[in-house]
């Protein structure tokens, strides 16, 4: 771990100390594609060489890629990047830990991961009724841990229903078309560096 002292965030001890950073536990809190680290892992990560030590990996995608708090020399809190392994520059996702698990919910509910008609769909696909189960499920969780209007945020999308998308990235249903995500984003977390790069490995 670097020698710089690391202020885990109060949003993710509050999420560890409830277990739900732990893959093997029944508490574990799944999300969209932010896979976490338990804070004892985190503060023994080593970093390698080339890989900046401005950056403090907490969680990971599916394909390996890295959530990183991004340390900040004036103090204030970290925000959230994604570095993806193929990658040496990676971008600013949030403005802090809360606002990245609000985006993580949001793209979610935009993503094709749904279906209307069980014999379409697609292995990875759920139903509504699955849908709304989870977001129920998240509202309990992070209810405490991140700001009540970000939960309203995810009892609005409990009262959506899934809808036929269609634009040039092919089709699909969701509840939020790819314009209501992006309005959402921008107004909930929406920051001066969102989606700016920041080098994190040198060759």
């Amino acid at each position: 771990m670097t020698d710089r002292k690391i202020q885990i965030p109060l949003v993710y001890r509050k999420i560890d100390e409830r277990g739900y950073t732990d893959a093997q536990s029944d508490s574990y809190a799944w999300l969209y594609e932010m896979e976490w680290s338990p804070i004892d892992k985190i503060l023994e990560y080593e970093h390698e060489e080339g890989e900046s030590e401005a950056i403090v990996p907490f969680a990971h995608t599916g394909a390996g890629d890295k959530w990183v708090w991004v340390i900040a020399d004036d103090g204030e809190e970290y925000a959230v990047g994604l570095c993806e392994c193929a990658e040496t520059t990676g971008v600013y996702y949030a403005k802090n830990t809360e606002d990245a698990i609000l985006r993580q919910i949001i793209e979610y509910a935009a993503s094709s991961d749904f279906y209307l008609d069980e014999e379409k769909a697609e292995s990875y696909q759920i139903s509504e009724t699955e849908l709304k189960v989870l977001l129920e499920k998240w509202k309990t969780i992070f209810r405490g841990i991140i700001r009540d209007e970000y939960i309203n945020v995810i009892d609005m999308l409990c009262g959506l229903s899934l809808k036929h998308i269609e634009c040039k990235y092919g089709e699909w249903y969701a509840l939020l078309t790819p314009e209501e995500e992006a309005a959402l984003i921008d107004k909930y977390i929406g920051f001066d560096l969102l989606d700016d790069e920041f080098e994190w490995f040198v060759d």
